[in-house]
């Protein structure tokens, strides 16, 4: 389906090496190295920052950009997103000890850039770019503040021609994504909203720069770790009052995560600077356990562990000789979009375009899935114990789907039928039964895969 509903240089990105790579596992492969080489640059980027603001503490940095880097991020925009804030955080430096032509463009090139990695970038971009110009304010260096006014075409073009392609090509200025999160019926509780990581970032940032602040308001200080930590402020504000517990997906942390790793590395710096003999057995000591996290984590347990493939049932049930094509999808769509020739719709609409959205809330669901030859339903694995009831049955999934469940059995639960929604705008699209007798696999703890017939009938 036609989408912005991605971060534009992600999305191209994705396009690009799926351009090289047309086939799907290759493909998906060259987005890993990609990813992976991103992450790279950006840790060389802090590494270089950090020897300038830090000296041999560094290394504290990467303790945190590590592990989080290739474990909890994925092969997701983060790490673009995280390379370029790296590198924003270098040169917004660098511009305020010495203006010049090359360090101001590179510094407002990779800012424009920034946001488009991760739109919600745009928090952390305006502080910084005014921390830099009150800096040079105090200063009185008004050459710097020229060159930074001179700059400014440069946002004005790169998103001019994204808001712009976003209106013609989809009749929205606003990111299809945000728009349905934004619009979302989920609570926005509080305790719904931030994962382990961005609780773990929060607090790592608050201990750190206390440390900081009290030891250390530098040039540095003021000109990257506070807008940094205002930017972070702002946008957990932002994801608390505005949007749903969707955001608890750790890669919306990457800003957080590195932020606390440069503070934890500062910090450090502060308080061993009259300890200096105990710089190279920290380092050591972080090196081993990286080190060993490696082994225990990807090693044995991903490498030598059980593997992540589905169950070769799974596989045949969704296959063409089963007869299931086009399925709609509740859950786990990239594992299904991976490993089967399965064509999904994710009906939680994340990446869904505006006008199929349209469709589901005008027209029903009946009416798109014969539109698209849907011939699937699929959802988490039943039948469902307790604890998977009060989860999954009659809770709206993701402000798009609603199971309806019955009692089979002493202390298990079926799905017997989905109320679908469209989201934007919110509307009931329709219910689709799911009768016992239609189910073709199902697995507790994995998924189940009804086999569905759209008819024409009404709403």
């Amino acid at each position: 389906m036609p989408t912005n509903g991605y971060h534009p240089l992600g999305m191209l990105l994705c396009a690009a090496v799926y351009k090289v790579l047309p086939s799907r596992i290759p493909g998906m492969h060259g987005d890993a190295v990609l990813t992976s080489v991103l992450d790279g640059l950006m840790l060389w980027t802090v590494r270089q920052l950090l020897k300038q603001v830090a000296g041999d503490l560094w290394v504290l940095a990467f303790a945190v950009l590590i592990p989080f880097s290739f474990l909890s991020q994925l092969g997701t925009e983060g790490a673009l997103s995280g390379f370029f804030l790296a590198l924003i955080m270098l040169h917004a430096y660098a511009m305020v000890r010495s203006q010049s032509f090359r360090t101001t463009m590179l510094f407002n090139l990779e800012a424009a850039l920034a946001v488009l990695s991760r739109l919600d970038n745009i928090f952390i971009i305006g502080f910084v770019w005014a921390a830099v110009w009150i800096e040079l304010t105090r200063k009185g260096e008004r050459s710097g503040r020229r060159l930074q006014l001179a700059m400014l075409p440069i946002y004005a073009v790169l998103w001019g021609a994204y808001l712009g392609s976003n209106w013609i090509y989809f009749h929205t200025i606003q990111p299809i994504s945000g728009l349905l999160k934004s619009k979302s019926a989920v609570t926005h509780a509080l305790k719904d909203h931030f994962p382990h990581t961005a609780l773990f970032a929060m607090a790592l940032i608050l201990v750190c720069f206390t440390v900081v602040a009290l030891r250390k308001r530098d040039v540095f200080f003021r000109v990257v770790e506070v807008p940094f930590f205002l930017g972070v402020i702002v946008h957990g504000t932002y994801i608390v009052l505005r949007m749903s517990s969707e955001t608890r997906w750790t890669w919306y942390y990457t800003s957080w995560i590195l932020l606390g790793a440069v503070l934890l590395a500062r910090a450090g710096s502060v308080v061993l600077a009259p300890r200096l003999w105990l710089v190279t057995p920290t380092a050591a000591v972080l090196v081993l356990l990286l080190a060993g996290g490696w082994v225990q984590l990807s090693y044995k347990r991903s490498y030598l562990g059980p593997s992540l493939r589905p169950p070769q049932s799974l596989i045949d049930a969704v296959s063409r000789n089963i007869g299931i094509h086009n399925a709609f999808v509740v859950d786990e769509p990239g594992y299904l979009a991976y490993f089967t020739d399965l064509k999904i719709i994710p009906l939680d609409g994340l990446m869904g375009d505006v006008a199929f959205q349209h469709d589901l809330a005008t027209k029903g669901v009946h009416a798109v899935a014969a539109k698209y030859h849907v011939d699937g339903f699929i959802a988490p694995g039943e039948p469902f114990d307790e604890a998977a009831a009060k989860n999954y049955c009659d809770q709206l999934f993701l402000a798009s789907v609603e199971l309806h469940c019955e009692a089979d059995g002493p202390g298990q639960w079926r799905v017997i039928s989905a109320d679908v929604y469209s989201r934007v705008p919110g509307a009931l699209a329709g219910r689709l039964q799911l009768n016992k007798d239609q189910i073709v696999w199902s697995e507790k703890n994995v998924l189940t895969v009804w086999r569905i017939t759209p008819t024409v009938e009404a709403r």
